[in-house]
Parts: C-alpha cells; sequence; structure tokens
C-alpha cells in the first residue's frame, strides 16, 4: 500500500462515502501478511490517535466496525487480531484514547448495522 492513508479526509466524508473508501481500504488490506496490515493499521490507528477529534474517531470505529462485521469469520477474526496487535503497540495515551472510543463505539453498534 504505497498510498497515504489521511483519516482526517476520510473522516470529513459523508458516512456512505467514508463506508466505501473504508471498504476499499479493507479490500487492499485482505491479501497484504499478517505484519503488513499491522503495519497499515497501527499507522492509521496513530494518525486518528494524534489528529481526530472524539467524533471523528467514534466515526471511524464505527465504519470500521460495520465493515469488519460484513467479514467472513477466517478475515474477520484476523482483522480483529491484528488490530488488537496494532492498537497494543501504540504509546500508552493513544491505546487509552482508542480503547476508550473503541470501548463507545461498541456501545452503539446496534445502531450502526440498524443504519
Amino acid at each position: 500500500m504505497a498510498q497515504t492513508i489521511d483519516v482526517l479526509t476520510i473522516a470529513a466524508l459523508s458516512k456512505e462515502d467514508r463506508e466505501a473508501t473504508m471498504g476499499q481500504l479493507f479490500q487492499q488490506l485482505l491479501p497484504l501478511s499478517a505484519e503488513q496490515q499491522k503495519d497499515v493499521l497501527g499507522n492509521l490507528l496513530r494518525e486518528m490517535g494524534e489528529k481526530a477529534a472524539d467524533h471523528q474517531y467514534l466515526d471511524l470505529c464505527a465504519t470500521n466496525l460495520k465493515l469488519a462485521a460484513m467479514l467472513p469469520d477466517k478475515n474477520l477474526k484476523q482483522f480483529l487480531a491484528v488490530r488488537m496487535q496494532a492498537a497494543s503497540e501504540l504509546p500508552s495515551e493513544l491505546v487509552e484514547r482508542d480503547r476508550t472510543l473503541l470501548d463507545q463505539a461498541l456501545e452503539h453498534v446496534d445502531l450502526v448495522f440498524r443504519t
């Protein structure tokens, strides 16, 4: 994945455009090795943690949860494992922010799938 991912640009998109853009990113991630996926997700999480406002972070988390839920079980398990590993390697303040905002997004997951 040679292109740089600008999460603030993605976060500013409409819900539909954000889903389409993140869906394309997911498709680009799938053929990569777990290590490459971890690096890409780690960079994405770091940028989100450092630059995105809470509402942007929540929107991105909600979009990612919705897209991840559509993956086949094998890919979903791999995605979740890689995401957890990438998040755990962030600086402690970003780990805590990610955990807090991901928990908030998960609390509203039923709303994510109805919309």
